[in-house]
């Protein structure tokens, strides 16, 4: 995966991003794409457990000569299943939230801060889907000259963090995790799961919708506000 690398350059906005994490002393943290330790520096003054992954490997070797007790993964954010840590943070491009999403939902984190471009949840399955899964707050606008190269649009820092979710909610997400089922197979499996159903019931109550063949990992936007839809009206 190629991805555009804008580094953070703006020590004051690098301290307070670090600030908004809250670490305590004995929680573990996990930083994703570090580059060139920006935020890295500012985390290890607050604990001593800091995972961080580093796609590019001139940076990580950069990384492991620059900070000795910091454990550095050579690796794409995307080959983890789970992360869970106490605590996460990131500068992100859009690419990479997208492929987030899964192991975020699935892990134990407490908190996450990102600093995400500024139109992300404007649209798209992320402005759907998230919502329902998460508190998500905007903490800070920052400006392109906080980086280097300068990016093409202005960025935003986000806090992301666990929900109280109602069925309904419940009953989405257990459906967005069975992505290699049929829809009709895992609306059926998360009405038994979450609203303790028998397979007779949970059938029956499965939407008429022509698209119940598709594996959930095909759908499109259209598709999933047509899911919600149907689950909602339950």
């Amino acid at each position: 995966m190629k991805l555009d690398q804008h580094f953070m350059i703006n020590e004051e906005l690098c301290e307070r991003i670090v600030s908004h994490l809250k670490i305590k002393k004995d929680e573990t943290v996990l930083e994703i794409g570090p580059g060139k330790g920006a935020l890295t520096k500012y985390i290890i003054k607050k604990t001593d457990k800091l995972v961080v992954i580093e796609l590019s490997y001139k940076l990580s070797s950069e990384l492991i000569s620059k900070f000795k007790n910091v454990e550095v993964l050579n690796e794409s954010i995307t080959n983890f299943k789970e992360l869970d840590f106490d605590k996460i943070i990131g500068n992100l491009p859009y690419s990479v939230i997208e492929s987030l999403v899964r192991p975020l939902i699935i892990s134990k984190f407490n908190l996450a801060v990102f600093t995400v471009p500024n139109n992300f949840m404007k649209k798209g399955m992320l402005k759907l889907l998230l919502p329902m899964f998460f508190e998500i707050e905007t903490l800070e606008e920052v400006n392109k000259d906080a980086f280097f190269p300068k990016p093409k649009i202005k960025s935003k820092v986000i806090s992301i963090k666990h929900k109280e979710m109602n069925e309904k909610e419940k009953v989405i997400r257990k459906i967005y995790l069975q992505s290699d089922k049929k829809l009709e197979n895992a609306v059926r499996e998360s009405f038994c799961k979450i609203l303790k159903l028998t397979k007779k019931q949970s059938k029956e109550k499965v939407p008429k919708l022509s698209f119940l063949d598709k594996r959930v990992y095909t759908l499109n936007l259209d598709e999933w506000k047509e899911i919600v839809k149907e689950i909602e009206k339950e």
